[in-house]
């Protein structure tokens, strides 16, 4: 499940093309794209990125969630990981190392070719997670960006969030985006008080139901609204978030499903 948050101005934004990548002509110039170049940025966790947006306590903020298709599945290039699956054994973005592909790479190898190869890869996280790289109008970034892409058959690049720690970002290409992503979910929710150490509290005050025909959302009159909505399940995922609808850990519980199989 990946996030993309945008913070509400006036009035609630009430079609998903609002909550989108934006339009070429609106596109600007941003950590992985050129100015014009439209670009999907998505974080692994709400909290991430309503931090991004740079909410503030009371602000409305609207959350759009989104799943990649099962039929349409995307390569995505992962920065910054070698260190932790050296020092931990997992990789932070999936929370595993799959059949230990990244430890065996460095096993296989003489010490400090993998002690370079971690370095790169830190280096590389660095620059793409650069605090001040608006200085430089996200330069060293945007080229990295196509120096990846040049060199893999990558649609995505996945990388540590600048603003909260831990958390990761995805930029996706707006053409892979159409294909491999669909919203699954949408949600209104109002900043709580700021609390130190990167903590971010909020309370959700609406939730969408589904989409209609022209891509508003629909959003739930009755019930918890701390519930998430969700749709654009799998008869399988609806069977299994229906038998209890006002079930807080409904999401939670279809996520953790899903990884199981993995």
């Amino acid at each position: 499940m990946f996030w993309r948050a945008r913070i509400v101005e006036s009035e609630i934004y009430p079609n998903i093309s609002d909550l989108h990548y934006p339009p070429a002509r609106f596109a600007r110039q941003g950590r992985l794209n050129d100015l014009g170049s439209p670009c999907l940025y998505v974080a692994t966790k709400e909290e991430t990125a309503l931090v991004e947006v740079g909410a503030r306590g009371g602000q409305l903020v609207q959350l759009a969630g989104f799943r990649i298709k099962r039929d349409s599945p995307i390569r995505m290039a992962v920065i910054g990981e070698y260190a932790n699956t050296q020092k931990n054994g997992y990789m932070h973005f999936v929370g595993s190392d799959p059949d230990m592909t990244i430890a065996k790479i460095l096993n296989s190898m003489p010490r400090q070719e993998a002690l370079k190869k971690i370095y790169i890869d830190k280096f590389f996280a660095n620059v793409l997670a650069d605090p001040d790289a608006t200085n430089n109008g996200y330069l060293f970034s945007r080229a990295l960006g196509k120096a990846i892409y040049s060199r893999i058959s990558a649609e995505a690049i996945v990388f540590p969030s600048v603003k909260d720690r831990g958390g990761f970002n995805i930029a996706v290409q707006a053409e892979p985006s159409e294909k491999s992503f669909h919203n699954v979910s949408c949600l209104v929710v109002r900043i709580g008080k700021p609390r130190k150490y990167g903590l971010i509290e909020f309370a959700i005050v609406k939730s969408a139901e589904r989409l209609d025909d022209d891509w508003n959302f629909v959003w739930r009159e009755e019930g918890n609204p701390a519930v998430i909505g969700m749709y654009n399940m799998s008869k399988e995922e609806f069977d299994m978030v229906s038998c209890d609808p006002d079930e807080k850990n409904n999401l939670l519980n279809m996520l953790n499903a899903h990884t199981k199989r993995r």
